[in-house]
């Protein structure tokens, strides 16, 4: 009887710490122009993956990119929405957003790739000319939860209306 009470407790603990390895990221994406289109938002666990998303961001959907670890699109609102993404295991994460106003499920650039829609990284990251890399975008994840602010960048001339209700 002993041992099966010792094999329990022991297994219970081991269940216990793996589930206790699993936390979430809160997202807040800020700085939302209008409620027209959708806002779909892409999170990477890869470098590569993260990359493979911001070369395909013009020709398919955060989404649907197979790249992504999980894609999410929701109705865009002015002002500021949240997202949250459970289960992750502990590790570095990027999260890209992109406003896609005219709902064609893509990022609209212009010339030389230059966005003409809304679209924001993890930490604010900017890169010069180009996307940021991963390093620059990357959440570390803990063994707890973790909350992020991301403020959408518009082209020139789109200013940011206030929340509505």
């Amino acid at each position: 009887m002993k041992i099966s009470s010792c094999l329990g407790a022991a297994l219970s603990l081991v269940l216990s710490c793996s589930f206790a390895q699993a936390v979430e990221l809160r997202v807040k994406v800020e700085g939302v122009t209008s409620s027209k289109g959708t806002l779909m938002v892409g999170l990477y666990d890869t470098e590569e993956h993260f990359n493979l998303a911001i070369a395909d961001a013009a020709k398919l959907s955060l989404v649907d990119n197979p790249s992504r670890l999980v894609g999410i699109a929701m109705r865009a609102r002015a002002g500021e929405q949240s997202v949250v993404f459970t289960n992750l295991e502990p590790g570095t994460y990027a999260v890209v957003v992109i406003h896609d106003e005219n709902d064609n499920g893509k990022l609209d650039e212009g010339l030389f790739g230059s966005p003409l829609e809304g679209y924001g990284f993890s930490n604010d990251a900017a890169g010069f000319f180009a996307a940021p890399s991963f390093k620059d975008a990357g959440v570390l994840l803990g063994a707890t939860d973790s909350a992020i602010s991301i403020t959408l960048k518009y082209p020139a001339g789109v200013i940011p209306q206030k929340k509505q209700k």
